[in-house]
């Protein structure tokens, strides 16, 4: 799943993360932005329920494909 505002403190509630269960969450976020994107909250809620986090600021570009019901991530 691709987190909404840059991953913010409001994108992604524990109510959406129980309705959709993602394996993987993207989030496009700029290296030292003055927002403080994404939110320590939004990462920790990931983190509980083990989500794959891919973002920008710390992979770089990556591209995704699923292929035969697997995940593969390229960066």
């Amino acid at each position: 799943m691709k987190v909404a505002h840059h991953g913010s403190g409001y994108s992604s509630s524990v109510t959406f993360f129980q309705m959709v269960h993602p394996r993987i969450a993207m989030i496009g976020v700029g290296e030292h932005n003055l927002y403080g994107h994404p939110a320590h909250i939004v990462i920790k809620r990931l983190e509980e329920r083990k989500i794959k986090i891919l973002r920008t600021d710390l992979d770089g570009s990556f591209s995704i494909i699923t292929y035969l019901g697997e995940h593969l991530i390229y960066r």
